[in-house]
Formats: C-alpha cells, sequence, structure tokens
C-alpha cells in the first residue's frame, strides 16, 4: 500500500508554499515535480496532492497542484485546474 503514495504531496506540505520562495525551497517541501512547463522567463512544476481523509472519495483521491515561478521565485501556487475539453 506505501507504494501507493509515492510521488505524493499532503495538503499540510502545500500550506507550507510561499510566493518569493526559490525552486529549490519548494522541491525541498514538495519533491520533485512529476512535470515542468517552460516559458521565457517562468516555468510550472505540476504535483499530485493527495487529498485530506474527509475530502476523499472512491473516484478522487487526489488533486492537481502547480506552483509558477517567475524569473526563479514562486509567483503563483494552488490547485491546478482541469482543462476544459472542447
Amino acid at each position: 500500500m506505501a507504494n501507493l503514495l509515492v510521488g505524493c504531496v499532503t495538503a499540510s506540505n502545500v500550506d507550507e508554499v510561499r510566493a518569493g520562495m526559490s525552486p529549490d525551497q519548494v522541491q525541498t517541501i514538495l519533491g520533485e515535480p512529476e512535470t515542468v512547463a517552460h516559458a521565457p522567463g517562468s516555468q510550472c512544476s505540476y504535483y499530485t496532492v493527495l487529498k485530506d481523509f474527509w475530502s476523499r472519495t472512491p473516484w478522487t483521491m487526489t488533486n492537481r497542484y502547480v506552483v509558477c515561478y517567475d524569473d526563479g521565485r514562486v509567483k503563483s501556487f494552488g490547485r491546478a485546474d482541469v482543462p476544459n475539453s472542447g
């Protein structure tokens, strides 16, 4: 069962992320991102966050979380929305 949680971040870890942090500081808290999107002067790192016990349902145990950097510092962070299909 422990293998199912490898790579997942908990909500308490996410609460420690603050604007102005460096990517190294964020990785110390959240670990390596699952994916990273780059644009000139900025990047966004994506993580899977394990929902707290009371927010879970059998088909939704996790949320996507994104941290975006501008010039090497956290500019924005929060739950990543599911892309619209259409």
